[in-house]
C-alpha cells in the first residue's frame, strides 16, 4: 500500500513540476492543473466509494477467517494435549493408547 501510495504521489509531484516549467501560457498550465485536480478528487472519491462497498465484505470474511483459524487451533491444542497424555494419532485419525 505505501508503494502505491509513494507511486502516486511521485506521479502528482512530476505532473505539477512538469506543468509549472513546460514553455506555454499560464492560461493553458493553470486549465491543465485544474483539470488534473479534477481527476484527482473523482479518483479518490471512487476508492472512497469502493471502500465502502468493500469494507462489510471484507471484514465477514476476516471474522470467518478468524474463526476457522481458532477452531484449527483449538484441535491442533487438543491433539497435542492427546499426545503429551500417552495416545497415539494414528494417520487414519484413530486413537490409540501406548
Amino acid at each position: 500500500m505505501a508503494y502505491i501510495r509513494g507511486l502516486a504521489h511521485g506521479a502528482v509531484v512530476g505532473t505539477v513540476i512538469g506543468l509549472c516549467v513546460a514553455p506555454q501560457e499560464g492560461r493553458r498550465t493553470r486549465e491543465q492543473i485544474q483539470s488534473i485536480a479534477i481527476a484527482i478528487r473523482d479518483g479518490a472519491q471512487q476508492v472512497v466509494d469502493t471502500a465502502r462497498r468493500v469494507g462489510p465484505t471484507a471484514q465477514t470474511a476476516a471474522r470467518q477467517v478468524g474463526e476457522v483459524v481458532g477452531n484449527v487451533r483449538d484441535k491442533v491444542v487438543r491433539r497435542r494435549d492427546e499426545a503429551d497424555e500417552g495416545a497415539l494419532i494414528s494417520v487414519n485419525g484413530s486413537a490409540t493408547v501406548r
